[in-house]
């Protein structure tokens, strides 16, 4: 009888509890991460940088390319008219056209990896300042998750904050590099949702 007894204690417990959970509302909202970057005035400046430093590498290597051209087209030319006096004055221009190509294929990779680093480090830094925005911005109202549109089958457009989320870190970046920001009175750049829903797990 007695075990009977905690048995059924310890079932209504657990039957409690899974009821509690079941009620307890569980707030969701999501980003479309590709609209928020073309908004985010901090990833419009990253994908300005990569473009020129896109477009910097493709003329640097045009640059490169036009004068090893030109040295084997005057090569060619000076031998086609016998301008050179000896064999060994021609192996010495071949010489010097080799170590043009291998320079200008170490400066490139160089100038490549360069941009390739400079671009991962801006590319984390923007990432960083989103996550952590986000995490304030759920905290402030109330949500228990964002997720990424990206990541997602289907979400119902009303749970789409990418506008606010955009309008939040837009504020925050004006007031960190508005003329007047030293002493400035601080901008609110949290904004919270003020047609909060929430949804509830079933």
């Amino acid at each position: 009888m007695k075990k009977f007894i905690l048995l059924a204690v310890a079932m209504i417990s657990l039957s409690v509890m899974a009821q509690d959970v079941v009620q307890q509302p569980f707030s969701v909202r999501y980003i479309d991460e590709s609209k928020l970057y073309m908004q985010y005035v901090v990833a419009q400046q990253y994908n300005q940088l990569q473009t020129k430093l896109h477009t910097d590498f493709q003329a640097a290597e045009k640059k490169k390319r036009d004068q090893i051209e030109t040295f084997y087209n005057q090569i060619v030319k000076k031998n086609k008219n016998g301008q050179y006096k000896s064999q060994k004055a021609l192996e010495a221009d071949q010489t010097k056209l080799e170590q043009m190509q291998q320079s200008a294929q170490k400066e490139m990779e160089a100038m490549q990896k360069q941009m390739e680093q400079q671009l991962n480090q801006e590319a984390q830094k923007l990432a960083n300042e989103i996550d952590l925005f986000l995490a304030d911005y759920a905290v402030r109202n109330g949500y228990d998750a964002i997720l990424r549109k990206e990541a997602s089958m289907f979400i119902n457009p009303k749970w789409d904050v990418t506008d606010e989320v955009a309008e939040g870190l837009n504020a925050r970046y004006n007031a960190a590099h508005a003329p007047e920001a030293k002493g400035a009175p601080e901008v609110d750049s949290h904004p919270t949702n003020s047609n909060d829903t929430t949804s509830t797990a079933k």
